[in-house]
This record gives structure tokens, C-alpha cells and sequence, in this order.
């Protein structure tokens, strides 16, 4: 017989073998097909003897697909043509120009706000020959990873794309490769195609992997072991955990920090994809300032989730921003609608996410449930606490939390990791439906939470004396990592009308609200609604106490003063929180200009230093200092600051940033600028990186700088501090935004100047903080004479020169440098002085913000 007989008998050969295997075991085309892992098309062809020589590994699969065992299975392969002596055939060409590109396309546009995502992948592509990107289903890894492959492609790089959603076997992973490299079935062997490749010449982009993890796993490390010409890219819940393997998490997309900054909201990458979304079934849309916050809200309930925002933007077309928004509380039924493409497990929110739940073992699935109720973020201990019980033992939390990481089910916090320990975070649409399962359960929801309140009690009668203790920050920063738990424990107990015990986690957990100024406002809502409800008198009192101090921190100046004047009358004045009330009342009453307030100083200083305990006498001298240096009674402030400053020696007495500051800012105002300096370095020096005070030793620094003349260096500190503010990981200071108007003024940047200005007017007017607007009205004054506004300048100008002349407090010297400069046309107001100074300086701010606006 010639060559091509040959073939032909061999091919016939084959051919009548599997049909006649096929037949004897009574599976038909579609059955072997699908026990194979192979398609209905490749038997079809196969017993049809129109493949020339049929593949190894398709080979293979219908041996095992057939139940063929050790010399039937043999002969089988060699009735293929693979004998246990391989011929010699041709080496398979790379693609020609022109079809470097085979599999599916990146979307135009379906990529937002991913551009340093792409740059990284890109070189990450340059760098290694195995790059996994991991994220829960719906993140976006698919558009970033085909986007990233078509960035990386050129003229001399072939980009294969192998869609894994339909291969439902592991071992027929090689055959999905090979039907993406476009060979008839039965053709070639993978080895064919892969070899003789150059180093660059081609990437494989394996798409949604894990289900087929193994297949891809042993496919991936072949691949990238013995063809150094191939790069692979896959996309996967759950990395391979091949040694070759890089891992790259796929972020959500970031949502804005805050719902009322417009230009904040714009910028975000989650909204602009909405808003790109939304336009095409409603080409009408887009983001104005009226719909710009209910956006923002739309965005962060959905997480920046790529494929969320996809299908709420859906229903642009039919319903309105506000209906979407609050349809969200029914999540997965509004965004139900199916996506005409993509694995069948991602067509539907619901659908993305029970697709992993369902992959979870037992314990890990449970656990999941369990931790649903715990808030976000959650830490290691608190699940341990709450959430073990069978089948979930104490000592496997490690291993299933790892688990859940490993599966985009949660995500590790890694910020402040060294501060806060371990955290972890789950995806709101992800604990919705963890939550829908626990309640399914319905003994297990309630065992549960009445578990988490147990649980927060036990915790809070641990940092009993924390605030005297040498590592007290590293305690409250545990606790606050729990902040999200407590809050649930903290519902559950009044939702039993047990205040009591909310009462206790409230005191217990007082301190630890501080250090975050995104929780501290949920502080003040629970003390508050606890001192109203709980019978003893002094302890209502103390809750309070803390309303007034969160309050304080937050910028509500008169709730402060307003809970502290109550507390300060349900508790002995002597006692160590009567103390605590008392001073936040002289605290929050200097602020306001109210004189009542000083006229407590000298007896409060005496009682807290008859208290016996040191660092109470030392927080109250400081606390009447801060007061005092606000009223302009600068040697008496700094006499009580520097008391405090000599009380640092006792054991359990700590440095305080904001005592520091209060140094910084007499010694300045005493023209003594290197003193300032020392003091305010302390201030930094003494605070850890996740403090929300961090902004006020920014402004505080800043000020020394600018006096200094060290321009640069007290704007790089201005733009960290209102970064910081912005993100609410920080609380405001009006100092931010004071000396950024005077370098915008330096700068000739008039117009940064009275934004700068105007929004330091308005919050302090906001805040009640009406003392310093005894240090922004001057600027005020200089800002409008830059703007060309010279009556309204003189005109406040000359309120304020009878200010000084007049009234108390006065300005201080920083400010009243400022006022002189810009008043040399001013005449003096009559009818000075005036009886109420905080009505008056108010007054003078309203009429600012009108000039200004």
C-alpha cells in the first residue's frame, strides 16, 4: 500500500474500534462525549475516520471515558497510531501574522479605573511565566486579564484565549487548549502545538479555572516548565498554588470615601463605571451634583463590585437611581436579570455567589454563615469567640479562614496589619447571602448573636485598667478592630431591652471608639441611647461622659457641651469620670466662648490633683491649658501644660499628641518658634500612623513650618492631613485649611485661597467651634483683598480691630499679624463692644461666607 493508503486503512481502523467499543457499551455519542470530557463533534469525527491522526490525550480520555483498562487500553492507543515508540511528525508552526489573536476579545471600554492594575500585569507578564489573578466571582478578573494580554501582544506575540466555563472534567482541560488553538479535533497533541515556541511568542489566557483547578493546575505547570516560549495568564477564584505561580488579588473598584464631595464622587472609579453602564440603556445618563450622592450610596452598598454595578446600571433604563437604591435592600432579586453570556455560574448575582458557597466544604461554608453576623471587618479572636461550635472546632478557625481567603469568599485588612492584628472583611453582597443562609437557620441566628453579646461582655471586663497600662493602645486597637461585632452585640442587646449590659460594653469600649473617626459617631448614638435607659443615675452619667468626648472628636461642639453639662450633674464631681465630664464641659465651653466655662478652672485643676491618680490630675491640668491658651491666657495655659509635661515622669502617666500641640501652638503664639518646633515633633513622634488625630499634628507642624519660612515642607503636610480628612480616616482641622489659603496666597492662587478659607468659615460655623474663627476672619480679610473685594474686606476689617480693642478673648498674635497687615485703609467699627461675643464673631463669619460665596 502507498503512504496515503496507509493512513487511510489506519484511520478506518481506529474508527470501527471506537464505534464498536462505543456500541458494546451502550453509550451513545453524546454519553461517551460527556464521560470523555470531549465534544459530541470530536466522536462524530473520530468514528466518521475523517482525523488523520487522532490526538494522545483525546486518545486517552476515551479509554477512560470507555472503562478500558491496562493492555486493552494499550492497544487502543496503538489502533491510534500511538505506539510505546512515538513516531516523528512535524513540529506544529506558530500562527501566522495576521491571527495573533484567537479566542474572545477585550469589551471596548470594559475596563475602569483599573490603569495601574494593567501596567502592574503588564510587567508582571514580562517578568514570569505563570501569573494567576484571583477574586471573588464578579470582581472583573476576565476584562483586566484580556485587557492586560492585549496590551502585552504585539506583532511577534500569538494570544490564545481558552474559555474553561463549559469543560466540566479536569483531564479534559488539554482539549479545551487545543480547540482554542483553532486544530481539528484528533490533530495534534498539545506538546505539538506548544513546542518550537521563541521566548514572548505567545500567551495562553486560561479563563475562569476554578472549577477545573487540578486539570488547570498540572496543564499550567507542563506548560511552563518545558516550553520556556510560553507565558500563561489565568483568571480563578482560588489560586493554583503551583510554586512557579504568581498571585495578583483583584480588587473591587473604589467607591467614594464620602456621598458629598462632588469632585471626590466623580473621580471614583466605581461611579464612573455605573455612569458608563448606565448610559448605554440610557444614553441620557450621567452624573450631576443633584443624583451624585445618591450614586455614591448606590456604589458603596454594591461594594465597587464590577459585576453588581453591571447589572444595577442595567436597570437604568426603566427605574430610577433612588428606586435602584433602595431596591438594594432586596439585592439579589433586582439585580437578577441574566447576562446573555459568561459561565453559566456569573450570568446572575445570586447565581456568582452561591456558585463558590456551594464549592465550600461543610465547616467552611458554616463558618461563613456564622461570621456573616459578625459585621466587617471581624477579627480571629472574635470568630473564635462566637462562631465555633459543630462542625467548626476552635483549633481549625486558622485553616477555614484561610480557606475562605483562598476562595474570594473574604478578604484579609491588611492595613495597619501591625497595629490591629489580624482582620478580615466581607463583601456586603457576599454577607447578604452568607446572612440569608445562617437565617435559614433559624436557632442558629438567634444562638449566634446572643452568643456575640456574651462574647463582647467577656471582652470589655478585659481592658478593665487598660487606660493605665503601658501597652493601652495595643489593647484599644484590638478592640476597635471588633468595632463592627460590638455594633451587633450592642443591637442584639437592646433589641432584648437588656441595657444593663449595653451599658457595660459601652463603658468597657469607650476608649477604643476614638481611634477611628468612622466609628466614633456610632459611639455616640449608643451611649447616649444606653444613658437614657439604664436606672442608675451615676451611671447614666458616665455613658454620657463619653457621648460628650466621641461627640467632641466628631465636631458636634454643642451636643459635647450639651451632654457633658448633664453628665456633670448625675455624678460626684470628685470621681474620676465627674472629673472626666467636667473638664470636657471647660473643654467644649471654651470653644463656644463661653465664660462660664473658665470660672471653673481653678477648682476643677484643684480637685483633679487632690484626685490621687496621676494621669487624671495631668489630663485635666491639660485639658484647663488648652482652654485657657484658646481664650488667649497664654503664660496661665502654659503653666498648666507644662505640669502636665513634668507628670510624664510618674509611672503610668503617657504622652498625649494633644497636649503636645497645645505647647506648640503657646510657645508659637509666644514667638518662641524653636520651642514649637520641639513640641510639636513630640506630638508626632508620640502618635501611631492610624490615629485619626494625625491631621491635627499635620496642621500643628505645618503652622511651625510656615512661620519658619519652610513653605514646601508645610504644604506636603497640608496635603497628607486634607487627603486624610477627605477619606474620613482623619478628624478636621481648621488649621488645614487656614494655612492652605495663605500658601495659595503666596502662590497668587487666589481662587484655591477662598475655597480654602470659605469651607475653614463654614465648618467651624457648623461645628460650633466659634473660638478659632478668632484666627480664620483675618485671613478672610487678606483673601478678599486679594480677590479685589476691598469694601467688604475693610468693612470686616474694621469689626475686628474694635474686636480687639474691646472684647474677650483676643486674637492671637499669629492672627492679629495677619489682620494688621490687610487693615492699613480700615476705620474702627462703632458701637463696640457687644454683649455676646460668640453671637457676634458668628455674625462676622456669616457675613464672610456671603462675601466669599
Amino acid at each position: 500500500m502507498s503512504d496515503a493508503d496507509g493512513r487511510v486503512e489506519g484511520r478506518r481502523g481506529f474508527a470501527d474500534l471506537l464505534l464498536d467499543l462505543r456500541v458494546q457499551a451502550g453509550f451513545s455519542q453524546e454519553e461517551l462525549a460527556d464521560r470523555a470530557g470531549l465534544s459530541v463533534r470530536t466522536i462524530r469525527e473520530l468514528e466518521a475516520g475523517r482525523v488523520a491522526r487522532p490526538r494522545k490525550d483525546s486518545v486517552r480520555l476515551l479509554a477512560e471515558g470507555l472503562g478500558l483498562r491496562d493492555g486493552d487500553a494499550g492497544r487502543f492507543l496503538a489502533a491510534a497510531g500511538h505506539a510505546t515508540v512515538r513516531p516523528v511528525i512535524a513540529v506544529a508552526a506558530p500562527a501566522p501574522t495576521g491571527l495573533r489573536w484567537r479566542g474572545t476579545r477585550p469589551i471596548p471600554d470594559g475596563l475602569v479605573g483599573r490603569e495601574d492594575e494593567l501596567v502592574e500585569l503588564e510587567a508582571l507578564l514580562r517578568q514570569n511565566r505563570l501569573v494567576t489573578l484571583v477574586g471573588p466571582g464578579g470582581v472583573g478578573k476576565t476584562e483586566l486579564a484580556l485587557a492586560a494580554a492585549d496590551r502585552f501582544s504585539g506583532a511577534d506575540t500569538t494570544v490564545v484565549v481558552v474559555d474553561l466555563t463549559t469543560v466540566q472534567r479536569d483531564a479534559a482541560v488539554p482539549s479545551a487548549i487545543l480547540d482554542a488553538f483553532g486544530t481539528a479535533p484528533g490533530t495534534s497533541d498539545l506538546d505539538d502545538v506548544l513546542a518550537g515556541r521563541k521566548p514572548g511568542d505567545l500567551v495562553i489566557v486560561e479563563d475562569n479555572a476554578e472549577h477545573v483547578l487540578d486539570g488547570v493546575a498540572t496543564v499550567a505547570n507542563r506548560m511552563v516548565r518545558s516550553f520556556p516560549g510560553i507565558g500563561v495568564l489565568v483568571t480563578s477564584r482560588i489560586p493554583l498554588g503551583l510554586p512557579d505561580e504568581v498571585v495578583r488579588r483583584v480588587q473591587v473598584l473604589g467607591v467614594p470615601a464620602n456621598d458629598t464631595d462632588y469632585a471626590e464622587i466623580a473621580a471614583s472609579p466605581a461611579v464612573e463605571m455605573f455612569v458608563r453602564r448606565a448610559a448605554r440603556v440610557r444614553p441620557d445618563f450621567q452624573l450631576t451634583s443633584e443624583n451624585a450622592t445618591t450614586v455614591a450610596r448606590l456604589c458603596q452598598r454594591l461594594d465597587g463590585l464590577p459585576l453588581a454595578l453591571e447589572l444595577a446600571a442595567a436597570r437604568a433604563g426603566s427605574l430610577s437611581v433612588e428606586t435602584i437604591l433602595t431596591a438594594l435592600d432586596d439585592r439579589f432579586r433586582l439585580l437578577s436579570g441574566p447576562r446573555r453570556f459568561g459561565a453559566p455560574h456569573q450570568r446572575t448575582l445570586a447565581d456568582t455567589i452561591a456558585w463558590s458557597v456551594d464549592a465550600l466544604s461543610d465547616p467552611a461554608r458554616q463558618l461563613l454563615y456564622r461570621a456573616s453576623m459578625l459585621g466587617s471587618p471581624f477579627t480571629l479572636d472574635a470568630v473564635v469567640g462566637v462562631c465555633t461550635g459543630p462542625p467548626i472546632d476552635a483549633a481549625d478557625v486558622p485553616m477555614l479562614l484561610a480557606e475562605l481567603v483562598d476562595k474570594s469568599l473574604l478578604q484579609p485588612v491588611l492595613e495597619f496589619e501591625a497595629l490591629y492584628g489580624a482582620r478580615y472583611k466581607m463583601l456586603e453582597t457576599i454577607r447578604e447571602h452568607a446572612y440569608a443562609g445562617l437565617s435559614s437557620q433559624d436557632s442558629d441566628l438567634t444562638e449566634f448573636r446572643d452568643r456575640t453579646v456574651a462574647w463582647c461582655s467577656t471582652y470589655v471586663e478585659g481592658l478593665d485598667g487598660a487606660w493605665s497600662s503601658p501597652d493601652r493602645d495595643r489593647r484599644y486597637r484590638a478592640a476597635n478592630a471588633n468595632s463592627a461585632t460590638f455594633e451587633v452585640a450592642l443591637e442584639r442587646a437592646a433589641e432584648l431591652g437588656d441595657w444593663d449590659t449595653a451599658a457595660r460594653i459601652v463603658l468597657g469600649f469607650r476608649i477604643a471608639w476614638q481611634y477611628q473617626a468612622s466609628v466614633a459617631q456610632s459611639g455616640i448614638q449608643w451611649a447616649s441611647a444606653a444613658a437614657d435607659n439604664v436606672a442608675d443615675k451615676e451611671t447614666s452619667g458616665r455613658l454620657l461622659a463619653i457621648a460628650g468626648r466621641l461627640s467632641s472628636l466628631t465636631g458636634d461642639v454643642r451636643a459635647a457641651r450639651r451632654h457633658y453639662g448633664e453628665a456633670r450633674t448625675l455624678m460626684p464631681p470628685e470621681s474620676e469620670m465627674g472629673l472626666v465630664a467636667r473638664g470636657g464641659w471647660v473643654s467644649s465651653g471654651s470653644l463656644l466662648l463661653d465664660t462660664v466655662s473658665l470660672a471653673e478652672i481653678p477648682a476643677l485643676v484643684d480637685d483633679a490633683r487632690a484626685h490621687g491618680d496621676a494621669q487624671r490630675s495631668a489630663t485635666v491640668q491639660a485639658i484647663c491649658g488648652l482652654a485657657l491658651a484658646r481664650w488667649g491666657r497664654l503664660p496661665e495655659a502654659k503653666e498648666l501644660l507644662l505640669a502636665w509635661a513634668a507628670a510624664l515622669s510618674n509611672p503610668g502617666v503617657y504622652p498625649d499628641e494633644i497636649a503636645y500641640m497645645a505647647l506648640s501652638r503657646v510657645e508659637l503664639e509666644l514667638g518662641n518658634l524653636e520651642e514649637a518646633r520641639r513640641w510639636a515633633e513630640l506630638a508626632r513622634d508620640s502618635q501611631a500612623s492610624d490615629d485619626p488625630d494625625r491631621t491635627k499634628v499635620a496642621g500643628c507642624l505645618a503652622m511651625v513650618e510656615f512661620q519658619a519660612g519652610k513653605y514646601d515642607q508645610a504644604r506636603a503636610l497640608l496635603d497628607e492631613a486634607d487627603a486624610d480628612i477627605r477619606g474620613h480616616r482623619g478628624y478636621f482641622d481648621y488649621l488645614v485649611m487656614l494655612y492652605r489659603s495663605r500658601l495659595a496666597r503666596q502662590a497668587k492662587d487666589f481662587e484655591q485661597a477662598r475655597l480654602s478659607i470659605r469651607d475653614a468659615v463654614s465648618r467651624l460655623l457648623a461645628e460650633g467651634r466659634v473660638v478659632y474663627l478668632l484666627d480664620v476672619l483675618p485671613e478672610a480679610v487678606a483673601v478678599l483683598h486679594a480677590l479685589g473685594q476691598h469694601e467688604q474686606a475693610d468693612r470686616l476689617c474694621g469689626q475686628l480691630l474694635a474686636w480687639q480693642r474691646t472684647m474677650d478673648p483676643p486674637m492671637l498674635p499669629t492672627a492679629w499679624e495677619v489682620l494688621q497687615e490687610s487693615c492699613a485703609r480700615a476705620t474702627e467699627a462703632s458701637g463696640w463692644p457687644e454683649p455676646n461675643p460668640a453671637e457676634s464673631v458668628q455674625r462676622l463669619a456669616d457675613d464672610v461666607l456671603t462675601a466669599l460665596s
